[in-house]
């Protein structure tokens, strides 16, 4: 976990991240963060999540129910009150294993 800046850039037409403030020029909406860095096992590789204070203190309960009892964390995402939020729960390490295979989108749509 890390704590960082972040700001939409209308140039970039996304968010950046950034460590300083006064790396902010030209970001709009700029917001401290905490950004969780996670495997992903579809992707097969790091992604990053952007945690809200509510997600962060959820995340520290499961965290610290995965260091008593261990399993896994599992991560989704979850509808309250209209909007998503990231969601974490502990699971089973012998019954969430997920045969995930690569496919193009083409393939997908062709079937």
């Amino acid at each position: 976990m890390q704590e960082k800046l972040v700001g939409w850039s209308p140039q970039l037409k996304r968010s950046v991240y950034v460590d300083d403030f006064k790396d902010t020029d030209g970001l709009k909406r700029v917001r401290e963060v905490t950004l969780l860095k996670v495997y992903n096992w579809f992707l097969d590789g790091e992604s990053l999540i952007e945690l809200s204070d509510m997600e962060l203190k959820q995340f520290e309960e499961v965290m610290d129910m995965f260091i008593k009892h261990g399993g896994e964390i599992l991560f989704t995402r979850k509808g309250i009150g209209g909007r998503v939020v990231n969601y974490f729960i502990i699971g089973d390490c012998s019954t969430s294993k997920v045969n995930v295979t690569k496919k193009m989108l083409a393939e997908i749509l062709g079937q």
